[in-house]
């Protein structure tokens, strides 16, 4: 006769929880008890014997009558992942949406049925359910075919029989808790899979943060060791989400059908809460998140020899509701103690293990150490504010560097009529675009000329592969296609209109890259700073990797929406839908980046890009880097007031008649017979008129 009793075992509550003492795991942690010396693995009184078909039957219908029943809402949102990436299969979420029966109302009917003389089983389903599984599974009596098991091996050596339904028959956790307070932990745990729930295996979470009894937070170093399947070693690692750490595999995989045994192995720090008279060790041995039942769930404290454990205490249950009549606390050595599990844990339940020990046992943190701890705590907070402190340093020397009147600009530009204009006047206007045509008359690429009231212009070349992008194509704009004579009046309007455009656009960036290249220096080192305190944020988080790319992203993000809310709409209606929008994106970004690091740490990075837009807006201003490049052309403008005679007279004349009237100088230089074959000063100004 196979056992019966473990097939269903693990979706029943015991018949002692029905009058469990209740309470929260804050009561919980006062209520500290001497060690029990009882055997954990005993059997529990009042248990039937599982080679006892009938009195199996008799045992679990008196249990259903007894049984306590939990509502959905109890429950929770089942259908949520949980602590090992679980999720119910398609065909449960179904029908928990199509039912307002409870989870425990529909197992309560599902086993009855099974257990009542007159259900006939359902052998050809049941059968493709075996033939999903890996493991070997054999038949159970004909009155109880429908309950399928499966043979499973513990890590324990022990062989028993589970159901062959997607759960977790057992977990067994191995806490070693060293002298300098570092913990060790060994997890093995062992699955029945069937591509459900389980089907991208296992995905444990640990919580980021520990709470001592006083509500004092403080984040957990926790260092991965190893993880394996069946005793083969798979690549994981941590990553954080939200206020939780999963530890994931790097490379995802299907977990076939079948039963696994994983092994979790890795070390925690910043877990011992130190009071006056003794220091507390607590830990959720499931986790509380699960929605899968487990079957089993053990876990063994030791400390170092020759200590010993104040008090000890462990509860079942879900967070404010939870007991200690469903485990067994057994001293197993004089400094270690076995917890187990009286009855299964059901979804959402959790294993909590309180030990108190002696302060004498631990060693004094160091001041290395507490140092470390720092570091870890708000190591964020002093990266970030370091790098702003360096920035506004930077600018600050910058400022002063540009206030000692240096005549020199260090970047070479070519100065065009237009953009010497634009560093006198501020401003590009009709001038500024006749100055730029009298300009490319100098240069040859084309001819003005006035023919009795016609004021003609002629295309010398099509070649302009010399010119920059935006000249060509205000040349382009005025001679379309083989066009290479226009006249200059009113018919020609529209032609003037799209070449004056085109000009603008490129007088007006032309300038704004020159402020980039003299700015370049100073925002290289500022967005380099901010790289670093980026990298040193990083590498405080539990995934360097991880923090750096949500740092980045939304640093980018910031950035973006930031150059967007500074910049200049005509629409007001624009300008304010987007500034609506990029506030609420920046806002987003800042709270994002809340979840890896402190939100003060994620407001100095905004402060920083901020200050990085400020001072480069700054610094590109015309009392800023471009200072020099405006007394240059302030130095040409008075040489050409000062030196009328002399340059009237000369080739001089010539090359800077386009800089004569677009300082607005023209007026001091008159058409003599020594200038009349190139004077055009006055033809200028009639073109002007059209424009």
């Amino acid at each position: 006769m196979r056992k019966l009793f473990f097939a269903i075992y693990f979706i029943i509550f015991s018949t002692n929880s029905v009058n469990a003492k209740v309470e929260t795991l804050d009561s919980a942690a006062q209520d500290r008890k001497t060690p029990q010396y009882t055997d954990p693995f005993q059997s529990i009184t009042g248990m039937p014997d599982p080679n006892n078909l009938e009195e199996v039957i008799s045992f679990f219908r008196n249990r259903f009558k007894n049984a306590s029943v939990s509502t959905k809402e109890q429950m929770g949102d089942l259908s949520k992942l949980g602590t090992m990436d679980i999720q119910h299969s398609e065909e449960y979420i179904k029908e928990l949406q199509q039912q307002n029966k409870s989870t425990f109302e529909k197992i309560y009917e599902a086993a009855m049925q099974r257990i009542s003389d007159n259900a006939q089983p359902n052998n050809r389903q049941q059968t493709v359910f075996y033939n999903q599984l890996q493991n070997n599974i054999e038949q159970i009596p004909q009155e109880a075919a429908d309950l399928a098991v499966v043979d499973v091996v513990l890590p324990t050596g022990t062989k028993i029989i589970a159901p062959a339904m997607e759960h977790i028959p057992y977990i067994l956790t191995s806490i070693n808790i060293l002298p300098t307070g570092l913990i060790k932990i060994e997890e093995e745990i062992t699955v029945i899979a069937n591509n459900q729930k389980l089907r991208d295996g296992l995905i444990k979470i640990l919580p980021k943060f520990s709470t001592s009894r006083t509500k004092v937070k403080k984040k957990l170093d926790i260092d991965l060791i190893s993880v394996s399947v069946n005793g083969k070693y798979i690549d994981h690692i941590l990553e954080e989400i939200g206020d939780k750490i999963y530890i994931k595999p790097i490379e995802k995989y299907t977990l076939a059908p079948g039963v696994y045994n994983y092994k979790f192995s890795y070390f925690l720090d910043r877990k011992l809460w130190y009071y006056d008279d003794f220091t507390e060790f607590y830990w959720d041995v499931s986790g509380s998140y699960l929605n899968l039942v487990i079957g089993s769930a053990n876990a063994i404290v030791s400390i170092s020899d020759g200590k010993n454990f104040l008090s000890q205490n462990t509860f079942i249950g879900h967070a404010n509701k939870l007991s200690n009549n469903r485990t067994v606390i057994a001293k197993l050595d004089s400094n270690a103690l076995g917890f187990a599990s009286a009855t299964p844990l059901l979804p959402g339940e959790g294993m909590h293990i309180l030990v108190s020990l002696d302060k004498n046992a631990f060693l004094a943190p160091d001041i290395n150490r507490t140092f470390v701890w720092f570091v870890t705590d708000y190591g964020d907070i002093f990266f970030a504010l370091l790098g702003l402190v360096f920035i506004l340093g930077a600018y600050m020397l910058s400022w002063s560097y540009i206030k000692k009147n240096k005549t020199k600009t260090p970047i070479t530009f070519n100065n065009s009529a237009p953009s010497n204009r634009y560093f006198i006047k501020n401003i590009f206007d009709s001038r500024s675009f006749v100055a730029f045509l009298l300009d490319m008359k100098k240069r040859q690429f084309i001819d003005i000329q006035k023919q009795d009231n016609n004021i003609l212009l002629i295309k010398k070349t099509d070649n302009f592969s010399s010119l920059k992008k935006g000249e060509r194509k205000a040349l382009n704009n005025l001679f379309l296609g083989k066009e290479s004579v226009i006249n200059a009046n009113i018919s020609n309007a529209l032609k003037f209109k799209r070449a004056y455009q085109e000009l603008k656009k490129s007088t007006l960036s032309g300038v704004k890259r020159l402020g980039l290249k003299l700015n370049i220096g100073y925002l290289g080192f500022s967005v380099g700073m901010f790289i670093l305190a980026i990298i040193a944020i990083s590498m405080l988080g539990i995934n360097g990797w991880q923090t750096a790319i949500v740092l980045i992203s939304s640093s980018m993000t910031i950035s973006f929406y930031t150059y967007m809310l500074k910049k200049k709409f005509r629409s007001k209606t624009v300008s304010c839908i987007i500034k609506f929008f990029g506030t609420i994106f920046i806002i987003f970004s800042i709270l994002l980046m809340s979840i890896y690091i402190h939100l003060i740490s994620a407001i100095i990075l905004t402060s920083i890009i901020y200050t990085i837009f400020e001072y480069s807006a700054l610094f590109t201003k015309r009392g800023g880097l471009l200072k020099n490049k405006i007394k240059e052309t302030e130095k040409l403008k008075s040489y050409l007031e000062k030196n009328v005679l002399s340059i009237s007279i000369s080739q001089e004349f010539v090359n800077q008649q386009a800089n004569i009237y677009a300082f607005e100088i023209d007026d001091l230089y008159i058409k003599t017979d020594k200038n009349r074959k190139f004077y055009l000063l006055d033809i200028a100004k009639e073109i002007e008129n059209i424009i």
